[in-house]
């Protein structure tokens, strides 16, 4: 601290602590009021503002968007800005890294910012700092309550799919292959392989409906479909790199 800055808080030090009032009871009165009126304010709301109850959970379903808890609202956000990357970009990114700076910026700060000031106008840096994370915080945090449908939920970024082809990317998207597969910087990094170029491999429908129906794990056998649906998946993932672009 220089010793100008030291000597003017020595002199407002002094003379708060002359007209000033004591920590017991003024600011004890004032703590317990504020905390009853948090309490009072806690239990309206939990009495007014209920809690909603969603339709009953579907385990075929393949479209559902899973959410945190209100408080990883923001990484949760963080996940998606991460994604389509790696597999472990949004993971060490949102889960490690970003919210670790956060941390490390807040027990660190005391030891940077050593001014005696107190008045919040009189410390533009560090309510500069604080707004930029508030702000950070609650924007990743709405953007998180409010994410749209799931992964690829308004299709792929693909030129030339005929009726073939929608049928197709039809198939794909409803079964769920976007959360293990890429297309076009659509969908799961992982652990599928990414199928943006997969046509350029020379598949026929048959060797593709053939793998379909019996891959190797962790890949789900999709036998199960329809001959139709299968066959127009099989196209489809035949096409992605040459017709499917």
């Amino acid at each position: 601290m220089k010793p100008a800055d030291k000597k003017a808080y020595d002199k407002d030090y002094a003379q708060a602590k002359k007209t000033g009032k004591p920590f017991f009871p003024y600011a004890i009165f004032k703590d317990t009021i504020v905390a009853g009126l948090v309490v009072v304010a806690t239990i309206i709301l939990a009495i007014t503002v209920r809690v909603e109850v969603g339709e009953p959970v579907n385990p075929s379903t393949t479209d559902f968007v899973p959410r945190p808890e209100w408080y990883f609202y923001f990484a949760f956000e963080l996940l998606k800005i991460f994604a389509n990357q790696n597999a472990l970009t949004p993971v060490i990114m949102a889960t490690f890294m970003v919210p670790n700076i956060l941390i490390i910026l807040l027990v660190i700060w005391p030891f940077i910012d050593r001014g005696p000031e107190r008045r919040i106008w009189k410390r533009p840096f560090a309510m500069g700092m604080i707004v930029l994370v508030t702000g950070f915080l609650c924007y990743t945090t709405y953007l998180g309550a409010n994410s749209p449908g799931g992964v690829g939920s308004g299709g792929l970024p693909l030129t030339g799919l005929d009726e073939a082809g929608t049928a197709g990317m039809a198939v794909y998207m409803a079964n769920g292959c976007a959360s293990c597969h890429m297309v076009a910087g659509v969908g799961a990094p992982g652990p599928g392989p990414d199928l943006t170029n997969f046509g350029s491999k020379g598949w026929d429908t048959a060797k593709q409906v053939a793998w379909l129906k019996a891959p190797n794990a962790p890949m789900p056998s999709y036998a199960s479909l329809p001959p139709a649906e299968l066959e127009s998946l099989a196209n489809f993932v035949n096409g992605l790199g040459t017709k499917y672009k």
